[in-house]
């Protein structure tokens, strides 16, 4: 990763208001939801995940594109604000999906464990992540 300026808390806390899955979250919890993130970069072209193997954190573009590859073909396109691996992350599953960077990817990363003990404790947020994932499936269908 290269050296670059790094987010305090109170500006993860206000990019993460701005992300659907998150929006709904009080100021406390995002803080707390914050100071477990670590900044990441992908450089273009870099693999994410791998359809198949197991998902270890979720990540929230900052900046940057991802494509979304199913067997091969490209699904669909991620973006800033988009959660990547959040399906995974939720049933412990391997990932569905192969997600390269198209371009580099600024990222916040979630270890799935500390996501899922943010999940146990704010219903709002189970609440939020279900409306992503419905609304996902709808697209898709």
């Amino acid at each position: 990763m290269t050296k670059q300026r790094r987010l305090t808390t109170v500006e993860k806390v206000l990019f993460l208001k701005t992300v659907d899955i998150f929006a709904h979250a009080d100021i406390e919890e995002l803080g707390r939801i914050a100071g477990l993130m670590e900044e990441v970069r992908f450089a273009s072209g870099e693999t994410i995940y791998h359809e198949g193997e197991t998902v270890e954190a979720i990540y929230v573009i900052l900046e940057g594109r991802a494509a979304v590859e199913r067997n091969g073909k490209i699904m669909r396109e991620a973006a800033q604000k988009e959660v990547l691996g959040i399906l995974a992350a939720l049933d412990l599953y391997s990932a569905l999906y192969t997600v390269a960077a198209r371009e580099p990817i600024d990222a916040l990363k979630l270890n799935v464990q500390d996501f899922q003990d943010v999940l146990s404790s704010d219903f709002q947020l189970v609440k939020a992540v279900f409306r992503v994932l419905a609304q996902r499936l709808r697209e898709s269908a």
